[in-house]
């Protein structure tokens, strides 16, 4: 075979090659997409930074993304980066969102977490990134340096996000959300200032310092040990059970 024709050969097995590269990179960044892996504003990593990562081409990279922006899932801006739309959060599909989530009781949903939540320790002992640990340590740090209990409430329920999105299941993170809703309830609120006090915020995050380092340290029988005893314990001081 001479020379020319082997390349065309080569080329012909080249180009389904990538492109199949391509699609299958489009399905996953679009899985880390929709599973909010990145929230709607986040820049996502640069062109360079997604080759490295997934071992591809420049190439292969920008067909994923531009197959993303047909999709209305990202926008790229010349100069700036590549950011996360709306859409995703918008999806139709997603089956556990609670738009009346005033019905339920605190007691109700704190019952349901302490059902749902240390179950999802398995999967994020599996599968958390660097990226999902570096963000429960930021929303710690934030949290240790909150000046009013609003902003410790939202950089609390910020780490428990931080958890279920590392579990890089799109329903699991779609239920927890839901349950996590009813933090914005009134009700939720005075319970929260009622009974929070200074001392308490300490525990509070000292038992969320010792779940993050049991999650990077991948223990899984420790990690689910400690979060079902801190929600157990949240339970006890907010509602006396």
């Amino acid at each position: 075979m001479g020379q020319s024709q082997s390349r065309r050969v080569l080329a012909r097995r080249a180009g389904p090659r990538e492109r199949g590269d391509a699609g299958r990179l489009r399905i996953l960044l679009e899985k880390e997409i929709r599973s909010e892996h990145w929230r709607e504003g986040d820049r996502l990593p640069t062109e360079r930074e997604l080759c490295a990562r997934h071992g591809v081409a420049r190439n292969t990279v920008r067909r994923a993304l531009q197959s993303l922006e047909e999709r209305k899932l990202i926008v790229r801006h010349v100069g700036r980066g590549t950011f996360k739309t709306g859409i995703a959060a918008q999806d139709p599909s997603d089956a556990f969102e609670l738009d009346r989530s005033e019905r339920f009781s605190p007691a109700d949903v704190m019952e349901c977490r302490l059902i749902f939540e240390p179950g999802l320790v398995s999967q994020v002992v599996a599968r958390a990134t660097k990226t999902d640990l570096d963000r429960m340590g930021e929303c710690l740090k934030q949290g240790e340096a909150s000046n009013s209990l609003a902003e410790f409430e939202h950089w609390d329920a910020e780490l428990h996000d931080a958890i279920a999105v590392a579990t890089h299941n799109s329903i699991a993170i779609s239920m927890y959300r839901s349950l996590a809703n009813v933090r914005r309830q009134a009700r939720w609120g005075m319970l929260k200032a009622r009974t929070m006090t200074p001392d308490r915020m300490q525990k509070l995050q000292a038992e969320h310092s010792a779940i993050i380092a049991a999650l990077r340290e991948r223990d899984q029988p420790e990690a689910h040990a400690l979060l079902r005893r801190h929600l157990l314990h949240v339970r006890e001081y907010m509602f006396g059970e």
